[in-house]
């Protein structure tokens, strides 16, 4: 009599744990505008957008030929660059080393430097860099500032007749680089003046950290 009260009743609770919904898996981050996507990984998805045009726009360099990668500069000021720059250096730099081209690091001194705070081989002191590199090309690239977002154009350019030999143009919104940009207030301070605006983000945006 106990098996037959205990049957259905064993039944009854496979029944229930069948009907357990399975964990659903969070949606996948968009590659198009890098929503979702860690600040690096923008950055870097970024890089590789500017470097597959580059490939394909390639006219000339072989990928034997040794390359430089510049900092990226604003357009207006070809002296001026920024952290979001930096960082999109290193990403382009990894990104035509990931398309085998014969990528050369700029700044590596000419010797290793043993501290207490720890070893160093990389420097941006000009001082300590190799005279001696046999590079005959640039990757140099430009950012422009919008009320949206940022444009960027890249070249390769062959540093003995500035010929150049592929480039690039690509457009990313303050969204997909919300880490990185941030919109204009309405309230901004122009050579030495402050200017109300109707509304927020109606100048250029500007980089997170750069205090202009």
């Amino acid at each position: 009599m106990l098996k037959r009260m205990l049957f259905p009743f064993a039944l009854l609770l496979l029944g229930i744990g069948g009907c357990t919904a399975k964990p659903v898996a969070p949606p996948k981050p968009s590659l198009v505008d890098g929503n979702g996507l860690p600040p690096t990984s923008v950055i870097n998805h970024l890089s590789q957008r500017i470097v597959t045009e580059l490939v394909k726009q390639n006219d000339a360099l072989r990928s034997d030929q040794p390359i430089v990668v510049a900092t990226p500069v604003l357009v207006g000021d070809m002296n001026s660059t920024n952290a979001l720059a930096q960082q999109l250096q290193q990403g382009l730099m990894t990104s035509l080393h990931s398309f085998q081209f014969n990528v050369v690091d700029l700044n590596l001194a000419e010797g290793l430097r043993v501290t207490p705070q720890g070893d160093f081989v990389l420097t941006r002191d000009w001082q300590k860099l190799s005279t001696t590199l046999p590079v005959e090309h640039l990757l140099v690239s430009t950012m422009s500032m919008t009320t949206t977002g940022m444009a960027i154009n890249s070249r390769i350019v062959n540093i003995n007749n500035n010929r150049v030999v592929s480039a690039s143009q690509t457009y990313v919104t303050q969204q997909a680089l919300a880490n990185y940009l941030q919109l204009s207030e309405q309230v901004i301070s122009q050579d030495g003046m402050l200017y109300r605006q109707a509304s927020p983000g109606m100048n250029e945006v500007r980089v997170l950290g750069d205090g202009k």
